[in-house]
């Protein structure tokens, strides 16, 4: 393990491809501080092997290999690491590391402890309620949220907080339109169908129930790709063949390349019953793509009013309507592209992540 002192730690749950991570991964690729990323769950080798793209930041990723339940020892061993590492700036995303990488931050004299919460869904639960308030009330951190919506969530929540709104960012270099034929040919489509796209875990709270449940009520041309991996794969698969769709629905597994798969759509769908602020919408609209989305957390404020249709949670007929009407009226062409750029470029985000830390003075 390196000792290299840095100026900034990013500490995450487990770093596994999905929006908060991906945040976390452009942060660190585009600061200008020397910056390292923990995950509580699995080593450095295996969750590279989960996702091959963490190559870019290989040696700036530490995997401290939590095992499940509580583990007090794991506070011990970061407030080590944080010893050796000496960083200014320690970020904790969400409530885990929030806990665990609070404490250790704490113990180990970090200067600036920073929460990122990125959604709130979560604090339905009573228990995780009263773990946010005592974890903030002993490590006293600063909080940032990543919306209006959470941050005034949060401040019903913990006791005279001082909330800053840092709403994320995209690499919109990464993301823009692209020819749509190339696209289609390389995922083996039909160039004459209508193509619904989606990424994220596939993982119940995701939704893709909702949108493989519509499918039964689009035109028989509609096609939709799934992208991402998760526990809910085969049980999507069956539903898909219980109602006569499976013909239709693509399941791409995890993709490091999705920069390459959203010109292949028609509309980008996301159907999940609960979220913060979605990135996938920000690179999606980045892509010139339009949106039909659940109306959860804070998707209202990432998705363009202009293009965009926002439908009731878990309501397939709802959700088959928005796409029909979507697929039926595309936007003209650069319109989502232009509100991606006026709202979401990376470069406010990471500036106000950065501007939590100091230039590390450099020695004589």
């Amino acid at each position: 393990m390196q000792t290299d002192a840095c100026d900034v730690v990013h500490m995450v749950h487990q770093m596994r491809p999905g929006g908060i991570e991906t945040m976390v991964f452009d942060i660190v690729r585009h600061s200008r501080h020397p910056s390292r990323i923990f995950s509580l769950e699995g080593t450095a080798q295996s969750l590279q092997r989960g996702w091959p793209g963490l190559a870019a930041v290989a040696d700036r990723i530490e995997g401290f290999d939590r095992p499940p339940g509580l583990v007090p020892k794991l506070v011990i061993r970061l407030a080590r690491r944080l010893r050796e590492l000496r960083p200014h700036t320690v970020f904790l995303h969400r409530i885990s590391p929030l806990l665990y990488g609070g404490l250790a931050a704490r113990l180990a004299g970090v200067q600036t402890i920073v929460h990122v919460e990125h959604d709130v869904w979560q604090y339905a639960d009573p228990r995780r309620r009263k773990l946010l308030k005592w974890s903030a009330r002993v490590v006293r951190p600063v909080h940032f949220a990543i919306s209006p919506a959470i941050a005034e969530a949060l401040e019903d929540m913990l006791t005279a907080p001082t909330i800053q709104v840092v709403p994320g960012g995209v690499d919109l270099d990464r993301f823009r339109r692209r020819e749509r034929a190339p696209a289609r040919m390389a995922l083996d489509l039909p160039l004459d169908a209508r193509v619904i796209g989606t990424a994220g875990r596939l993982e119940a709270v995701k939704g893709h129930r909702v949108l493989v449940s519509a499918m039964r009520h689009l035109p028989g041309d509609v096609h939709v790709l799934l992208v991402g991996e998760g526990s809910q794969r085969e049980s999507l698969l069956a539903l898909a063949n219980e109602l006569g769709v499976a013909n239709r629905l693509r399941l791409l597994g995890h993709r490091d390349d999705l920069e390459s798969i959203l010109p292949a759509l028609d509309v980008f769908c996301l159907p999940s019953l609960g979220e913060g602020l979605p990135r996938v919408l920000m690179e999606a609209q980045g892509a010139d793509l339009s949106i039909v989305a659940s109306d959860v957390g804070s998707v209202r404020q990432v998705v363009d009013p202009s293009t965009g249709r926002l439908v009731a949670a878990d309501d397939p007929t709802a959700l088959a309507r928005a796409l029909i009407e979507s697929l039926a009226a595309p936007p003209t062409p650069g319109a989502c592209r232009a509100f991606a750029e006026t709202h979401f470029g990376i470069d406010r985000m990471v500036a106000a992540y950065d501007g939590m830390t100091p230039r590390r003075m450099q020695a004589a």
